[in-house]
């Protein structure tokens, strides 16, 4: 079984993003819920965690650090770099925010000229790794799960390892499993280390590393039903 290494783990509860760092105006979709906080796709799939109350799936607009609804969305757009892959979901990291995508269809190369075909199973050989940058438009589910539409391997990110943050929603002997979206995703702590159960439901920031991982754990099981989480301290740039 391939498994992501997990080589950093350091409990902390995250603020949310503060209302004086929201000057300008953010436009986006929610595509995900945690703890108190929303998180926000923008047009171009970067995701941000605001404080704020809104339904998965709402259009909203984000100005002085107040959010307001101003629609519904039935898709969105996700860019990030992929840290996992577990059957048919693929776990991307955006702006250190984990966002779980339910996939199984041809993932076309940035040098593609021809379009895949629409329903298509996914194969190993169009199947990004871990590290890789993908851009997927998703439909939103009832239930809050992003569905794959279609999505594009932009490439390597070029990155070893990533710092991502994300609620503890079960710790066992050497590893934690975390809260992603209406998912969770299981990970191997370092050798040695295992977790008290006090952390379950806290804000953990991991440091995960991507190197010879092909990122398909197709024997695993992330079926679980979750709405933790938590914001994040800052809204900066995405990844890719």
């Amino acid at each position: 079984m391939k498994r992501l290494s997990l080589i950093v783990a350091v409990a902390a509860v995250v603020a949310v993003w503060p209302a004086s760092s929201g000057a300008a105006t953010f436009k986006g979709v929610v595509v995900a819920k945690q703890r108190g906080a929303l998180l926000v796709a923008s047009p171009a799939g970067v995701v941000t965690a605001v404080a704020g109350r809104a339904s998965i799936g709402s259009r909203v607009t984000i100005s002085g650090g107040r959010v307001s609804v101003v629609g519904r969305a039935h898709v969105a757009r996700v860019r990030g770099i992929v840290v996992r892959r577990v059957g048919a979901t693929m776990f991307l990291s955006s702006n250190r925010h984990l966002v779980a995508v339910h996939t199984g269809r041809m993932l076309a190369s940035a040098s593609d000229t021809t379009p895949a075909p629409p329903a298509t199973p996914t194969t190993a050989a169009t199947t990004p790794a871990p590290g890789d940058v993908v851009s997927a438009q998703v439909t939103i589910g009832n239930g809050g799960e992003l569905d794959e539409d279609s999505s594009e391997d932009l490439g390597s990110s070029n990155e070893s390892s990533l710092q991502v943050q994300a609620v503890v929603a079960a710790v066992g002997t050497g590893t934690v499993t975390l809260t992603v979206g209406t998912q969770t995703l299981t990970v191997p702590l370092p050798a040695g280390l295992t977790l008290p159960a006090s952390m379950v439901g806290q804000t953990v920031t991991l440091s995960l590393d991507l190197k010879g991982q092909n990122g398909d754990d197709s024997n695993d099981s992330n079926d679980d039903n979750g709405d933790n989480g938590s914001g994040d301290s800052g809204g900066g740039g995405g990844d890719g």
